[in-house]
């Protein structure tokens, strides 16, 4: 028998991941006219092609509430 030093080394395993959130299934979109069912997953009420475009902030700060 021969002597290895080598040895398996591990962590102690963790708690899962959180599950997603999920909403009622069966929403349909609510822009007038407009049936497309939303995902459970989709936390909006309005499909990607109803939805107000949001553009966020890439740099800088936002400017102050009273200044121009």
């Amino acid at each position: 028998m021969t002597n290895n030093s080598s040895s398996i080394r591990g962590y102690r395993p963790q708690g899962l991941p959180r599950a997603s959130k999920t909403y009622a299934e069966g929403r349909v979109c609510a822009h007038e006219g407009c049936e497309t069912r939303l995902s459970k997953y989709n936390r909006r009420d309005k499909c990607w092609g109803h939805a107000e475009m949001k553009v966020p902030r890439l740099r800088g700060r936002k400017p102050a509430a009273g200044s121009a």
